[in-house]
């Protein structure tokens, strides 16, 4: 029951089940803006995996690191580093 709640919740939020895995969640909200509290880093959600590969969920975001907005770098949050995150 957890699981379900926690996708349609995702899915209420702007997100869309993967064709290829349905235990991905794709956001396809160009918008959807996180923030690493202790440092204030903004990166944008990307996809959100329900299930890694230890089993537990986890976030994978990107932020620009370059001023032409090209160069990016990606991030994993794991469940356990959720409470370092908060909305933008």
């Amino acid at each position: 029951m957890k699981q379900n709640l926690f996708i349609e919740s995702l899915i209420a939020l702007g997100g869309k089940k993967s064709k290829n895995n349905k235990h991905v969640i794709d956001f396809i909200a160009p918008f959807l803006l996180i923030r690493h509290k202790p440092t204030r880093i903004e990166y944008t959600v990307a996809k959100v995996k329900i299930h890694d590969e230890d089993g537990n969920p986890c976030v994978y975001a990107y932020r620009y690191y370059d001023k032409g907005g090209i160069k990016k770098v990606f991030i994993k949050i794991k469940d356990g580093n959720f409470k370092d995150y908060e909305p933008v």
